[in-house]
C-alpha cells in the first residue's frame, strides 16, 4: 500500500491523530504530561517532527533520561505519524532502539520520524532524537514495526 499525501494533507492528518492522542489520555497516570508538539512534516516523503520537554523526573541515576523515556519518546512519534496515516491506533509489534548519546534532562528534544513501509497489516518506520541546535547529532534511534489493521480487524480477527 502507498500512501501519496501533499504536506498540508499530512499535516492535518497528524494534528488530527495528535488530538486523538490526547483526548485519549487519563490525566491521573504518570507521564501523560508527555505532550508533543509539532514542529514540521513532509508529505511525499512521509517524515515527521516533534518536539518535547525532557522532565527531572525522566531521569534516571545518572541523571540523564531513563532509556524507557526515550523509547516512550521515538515508540510515541512513529505511532503519530502512522496513525496519522491509518486513521486508528496502530499498535507497536517490535521496536529496537539504540542509546548513542546521553540525553540531557530539562531540554526540548526533537523526534524525527520516517515511514520506511507503508504495508495493509503493518508498517515499517524509522525515528531519530536529537537536540534542535544538533540536528545531525542522534542521541538515540530506533527502528519500530506498527500494526496497520483496522481496529475491528484486531479485537476480532478472522478464524
Amino acid at each position: 500500500m502507498h500512501k501519496e499525501l501533499s504536506t498540508q494533507e499530512f499535516q492535518q492528518a497528524v494534528e488530527r491523530a495528535m488530538q486523538s492522542r490526547l483526548a485519549g489520555s487519563h490525566r491521573n497516570l504518570p507521564g501523560t504530561d508527555l505532550v508533543p508538539r509539532f514542529v514540521r512534516c513532509d508529505g511525499p516523503s512521509l517524515q515527521l517532527e516533534l518536539s518535547y520537554e525532557t522532565k527531572a523526573w525522566m531521569s534516571n541515576p545518572m541523571h540523564v533520561l531513563h532509556g524507557g523515556m526515550t523509547a516512550v519518546l521515538l515508540d510515541s512519534t512513529m505511532g503519530i505519524l502512522c496513525c496519522s496515516l491509518c486513521g486508528h491506533g496502530t499498535p507497536t509489534i517490535s521496536m529496537t532502539v539504540n542509546y548513542t548519546r546521553p540525553v540531557p534532562l530539562e531540554r526540548t528534544v526533537h523526534v524525527r520520524t520516517n515511514m520506511v513501509v507503508f504495508g495493509r497489516t503493518s508498517s515499517q518506520l524509522t525515528a531519530q532524537l536529537f537536540l534542535p541546535e544538533e540536528p545531525e547529532r542522534v542521541l538515540a534511534f530506533a527502528t519500530g514495526v506498527y500494526s496497520t489493521k483496522a481496529d475491528a480487524e484486531i479485537r476480532n480477527p478472522p478464524v
